[in-house]
Order: structure tokens, then C-alpha cells, then sequence
């Protein structure tokens, strides 16, 4: 059952991130330059990236999880608000750090925070809320 609610919270994540980056795709490929399609999909088309996400994710989930279960986090709102800090204090500021460390425009490190701090918040609802 544990493994059931890590992945579904990875799933949901996974939801998140695609819905949040359609909502900024014309902005982030315009920051990144990317070569993009007509309809704005990149030219490559290799699901090598996604794979790596959903596995990244599951590991986050997982981690989150256990942090939930050790520290008796119990609840919707009160997972919701940890997974949001978790992503805003951890994860957010790390996409800082190695955004410093090379030419990569902000608003595309920004975009990413925000997603780092939406899907915590999300994998952190469902952990409390189970």
C-alpha cells in the first residue's frame, strides 16, 4: 500500500509539472531558445527526460513519505503546507544555486522553483492525507 501512495503521489506531481510548464511554455522556450515546432513542442522528441522525472519523482515521494511518517505529519493542509516548504526551502533554492553556476536566463530558474514548490505541495497533501 506504501508503494501505491508514493507512486500515485509521483503521478500526480508528474500532472502537475506538465500542466504548470504548459502554462509557462511560451515563456520558458523563449528564455531557453529553444528550437520549438509550430505548436510549440521541442523538435526532439525523446521520452528519455520524462522516464527520468517519474523515476525522480518516485524517489522524492518516497523521501517525503518517510520524512511524514517520522515526524507524525497527519492531515491534508498540514502535509500540504510541509510539502510547500520542503520545495520552497530545499529544492527551490538548489535550483538557485545551479542556476549561478551558468548562463541560464532567471525566469526559466523561476519557473522551475515554482514547480519545485507546487509539486512538494502536492506529493506532501497526499502523504498527510493518508
Amino acid at each position: 500500500m506504501e508503494l501505491m501512495i508514493v507512486i500515485a503521489a509521483a503521478v500526480l506531481a508528474w500532472v502537475v509539472g506538465a500542466i504548470w510548464y504548459r502554462l509557462n511554455d511560451r515563456v520558458y522556450s523563449n528564455a531557453s531558445a529553444l528550437q520549438v515546432q509550430n505548436i510549440g513542442h521541442p523538435l526532439s522528441r525523446s521520452v528519455t527526460p520524462y522516464l527520468l522525472a517519474g523515476v525522480a519523482l518516485v524517489a522524492i515521494a518516497a523521501m517525503i513519505r518517510i520524512l511524514y511518517v517520522r515526524a507524525g505529519i497527519d492531515g491534508v493542509v498540514p502535509g500540504l503546507g510541509w510539502g510547500a516548504g520542503i520545495g520552497a526551502a530545499i529544492v527551490a533554492p538548489w535550483f538557485f544555486i545551479t542556476n549561478t553556476y551558468s548562463p541560464r536566463p532567471m525566469v526559466m530558474t523561476l519557473i522551475d522553483m515554482g514547480y519545485a514548490v507546487l509539486a512538494c505541495a502536492v506529493m506532501g497533501a497526499i502523504m498527510g492525507g493518508v
